[in-house]
């Protein structure tokens, strides 16, 4: 998906540019103890990333976000998960693709999760908008997934697979983590995401590694505030479209209602 940018011949890029659940957050996409059951199943959020990671694949700096996330009940076993990702870099700093300047994107997406015993499995579809100078140069996107998440011996599992239709391509990753409570309102949330990409934007083969690190801090009932730090490693494929390794991190409080 988003690695399109390294195939726009447009713009004679020599380069290519996260996180462990594709939050889809986004910011911060690592695996977070599960929160408390809302009245209404939906977690609406806010966050800042210093660096705007997705998929190994750097987009912008300074990088405001907002974002709505439901989970409805349809039985006790099935779920429908709708929700919306907004994000806008607070700065001129994108990456030449969008054209040096600002960058906005908006994502939309709706799955079926289905609890098979300890595994919950989620198809889930995704359309990527991509706003501002950024959607000069870069198409949006129609994605389908599936996703796995599974625990077992203290661990979190996830692993997804994902077909671009725009790349004609496929995106695959997998990630473990581990929640370590400090106290009652505070765990430490240690994780490691590695993806791999099938004929997806130019890397054949396997694309990045990302380590991550986030402290939930339970403020209310209802209300986490998220610090994180994360690493993108590019590896075989992106390595080679040259992707730069680095840290950056964020913050974001959620608050279910």
């Amino acid at each position: 998906m988003k690695l399109k940018s390294l195939l726009i011949p447009t713009l004679g890029l020599a380069f290519a540019s996260s996180v462990l659940a594709g939050s889809h957050g986004k910011a911060p996409a690592v695996v977070q103890p599960a929160p408390e059951a809302a009245p209404l199943g939906f977690t609406a959020t806010i966050g800042y990333d210093t660096d705007y990671v997705f998929r190994g694949v750097e987009y912008a700096k300074n990088l405001i976000s907002a974002a709505i996330d439901g989970n409805i009940a349809i039985n006790q076993d099935l779920s429908l998960n709708v929700g919306a990702w907004y994000g806008a870099s607070a700065d001129d700093s994108a990456q030449p693709f969008a054209g040096n300047s600002a960058y906005g994107e908006l994502d939309l997406y709706a799955g079926l999760n289905a609890k098979l015993g300890p595994v919950t499995v989620g198809l889930k579809y995704t359309y990527y908008d991509y706003l501002g100078h950024a959607g000069t140069f870069v198409k949006d996107i129609n994605e389908i997934g599936l996703t796995l998440a599974t625990s077992a011996a203290g661990l979190d599992f996830i692993a997804g697979a994902y077909y671009d239709f725009t790349a004609k391509g496929y995106y695959f990753e997998t990630g473990v983590s581990k929640t370590i409570k400090i106290c009652d309102i505070v765990s430490l949330v240690p994780g490691v995401l590695v993806s791999y990409g099938d004929h997806y934007y130019g890397v054949n083969g396997f694309n990045h590694v990302k380590p991550s690190l986030a402290l939930p801090i339970k403020l209310t009932k209802s209300a986490t505030l998220t610090p994180y730090v994360a690493g993108n490693l590019p590896i075989d494929s992106l390595k080679g479209l040259g992707e730069q390794k680095r840290i950056y991190g964020g913050i974001a409080l959620s608050v279910s209602f």
